[in-house]
């Protein structure tokens, strides 16, 4: 019994981040030009599958990161049907690019290339040389828009979750 009470209150004492897991709220990330702008893509066609970079993100603290995982917050807009994520480098993409890239088509230099990592470390006061994709289906008219991405990281042994802008207007082609 006294176990279980002790159990419970440390629990209770366990920093909750406002989505009610353990990571306390970060600020180590940045989104660089990616959280600056707002990207858009008006030529969407239903039934086509897309990639869409999220930000690549930059280590503003003295002390390495090691992201966890990136997703769009609040989900893919109404008429957009979510089929996964992946990271990739830099270095297989030629660099980071921002805006949406159709699948299979003569650009698309992500379909084929093999996840190779679904964490990866980002060194104090420099750029991520791994970024996070979404790849989705166009299912419908889009008429809202991404407004924020979160990303969960892991500063030494604490998880921090940070959330950065990244507005992507998307919408069908006319």
């Amino acid at each position: 019994m006294l176990l279980a009470a002790v159990a419970a209150l440390a629990a209770w004492l366990v920093p909750q981040g406002r989505d009610g897991g353990a990571a306390q709220d970060g600020h180590a990330l940045d989104g660089g030009m990616a959280s600056q702008m707002e990207a858009g893509s008006g030529g969407l066609r239903i039934g086509k599958e897309y990639w869409l970079n999220l930000p690549q993100v930059t280590n503003l603290s003295g002390e390495p990161v090691t992201v966890l995982k990136a997703r769009i917050k609040g989900g893919l807009p109404h008429g957009l049907k979510l089929i996964g994520y992946k990271v990739v480098s830099t270095k297989d993409t030629d660099g980071y690019g921002i805006g949406v890239l159709e699948v299979k088509s003569p650009g698309d230099d992500v379909t084929s290339l093999t996840e190779r990592t679904d964490t990866f470390t980002v060194k104090s006061h420099k750029p991520a040389d791994w970024y996070h994709m979404v790849r989705f289906k166009v299912t419908g008219p889009v008429t809202d828009e991404t407004t924020q991405c979160r990303f969960w990281y892991r500063q030494g042994a604490v998880k921090y979750r940070q959330d950065l802008r990244c507005v992507n207007q998307l919408r069908l082609a006319k």
